[in-house]
C-alpha cells in the first residue's frame, strides 16, 4: 500500500501546496512530508482528516493507495484485471 504517493497525488492534483495543504489538516509541513514520503504511518484520525481535506472518502483513498502485494496471491489475477478501470472510475468520479 502505498498511502504516502497517493495523498501526494491527489494533494497535487486539487492544486495544494504542500504547506498549504497541511495547514489545512492541521499538521506540519514537515509531518506531511513524512507521510508523504512513507516515513510516517498517520493514525485513522489523521487519515479522516487528509481523506476529508481531499474530498474523498476513507474507503476509497485506501483502495487507491493499494499496490499488487497488498491482494492474496490466490486473488491477484482477479484484481490485476479490475485494477485499472476500477482505480480509472475512481479518478474520474473524484
Amino acid at each position: 500500500m502505498d498511502l504516502g504517493k497517493t495523498i501526494k497525488d491527489y494533494r497535487v492534483r486539487k492544486g495544494y501546496k504542500q504547506n498549504e495543504f497541511a495547514e489545512k489538516c492541521g499538521l506540519t509541513q514537515a509531518y506531511l512530508s513524512k507521510i508523504e514520503n512513507n516515513q510516517k504511518e498517520p493514525t485513522l484520525a489523521v487519515l479522516k482528516t487528509i481523506a476529508g481535506a481531499l474530498q474523498l472518502p476513507l474507503p476509497i483513498l485506501f483502495f487507491v493507495s493499494m499496490t499488487a502485494e497488498d491482494v492474496d496471491p490466490k486473488k491477484k489475477e482477479a484484481y490485476q484485471m479490475i485494477e485499472s478501470s476500477i482505480k480509472g472510475m475512481v479518478e474520474n468520479f473524484f
